[in-house]
């Protein structure tokens, strides 16, 4: 699934898991997924 391509649904659930992890002080954690996605969002 190409980033661009997410319905609104999974945009929440990405955006929520971040919330969770950063209100769980896991900060590296989530950084590590927001680059994943920025990476994934270049290749589009």
């Amino acid at each position: 699934m190409e980033v661009m391509d997410m319905t609104r649904l999974e945009l929440m659930t990405l955006l929520l898991s971040l919330e969770a992890l950063l209100e769980d002080g896991k900060t590296e954690k989530a950084l590590e997924v927001i680059k994943k996605v920025l990476t994934e969002a270049e290749k589009s």
